[in-house]
């Protein structure tokens, strides 16, 4: 592994009849805007034009896709650790809840990477080691997942894209130019 691409996972694990019953679940809920944390000024705030929405999920939603959240992290820790070294082996021990992002017409999610912060201010501390990306559906047009300002990652419905949470992974959603795209992220650590 020589490129950083290299360390970008997509497995599509997720089965059809799992994307339409969780679409159909969040699609009847309350969304609110996304905000960025600002660490300096530990202050949230959203853009003012072309910001998504986010839902958090529920009990019975982080139940239904854990599983393949876990196999997705389990395929990028056999692809990228030896096995043989049982230090390591299992360097991820949970992932975060899932949030859900509604990304409509005409929004988008601007360039950033995942050194979250914000996630462990609690009894937890440190920052993500992996972010995770689940589609939930096609029928969009726009709305392409780019790293480094140029790489496209293609995604269909039912994929999961882990890859490491770090500033060597700045990424950014285009703009969504029609329909709806259905996400969710969570980070493990």
């Amino acid at each position: 592994m020589d490129k950083v691409s290299d360390y970008v996972f997509v497995t599509n694990v997720i089965p059809p009849p799992v994307c339409e019953g969780v679409l159909k679940d969040i699609q009847s809920r309350e969304w609110t805007k996304h905000s960025w944390y600002s660490y300096g000024v530990d202050h949230y705030s959203s853009e003012k034009e072309k910001e998504l929405d986010v839902q958090n999920t529920t009990q019975a939603l982080q139940d239904t896709l854990g599983p393949f959240v876990l196999k997705a992290l389990q395929g990028y820790m056999l692809k990228h650790v030896p096995q043989k070294d049982e230090k390591i082996k299992g360097f991820i021990k949970t992932f975060t809840p899932i949030r859900f992002n509604r990304y409509s017409t005409g929004t988008m999610m601007r360039e950033h990477y995942d050194h979250i912060h914000s996630l462990f201010d609690g009894q937890r501390k440190g920052i993500p080691i992996l972010s995770i990306l689940g589609v939930l559906n096609d029928g969009y047009e726009g709305g392409e997942f780019v790293f480094f300002g140029h790489h496209e990652v293609p995604l269909k419905a039912g994929d999961i894209m882990v890859f490491p949470s770090n500033f060597m992974y700045p990424h950014e959603v285009k703009e969504v130019t029609k329909g709806e795209r259905y996400t969710f992220v969570a980070w493990a650590f």
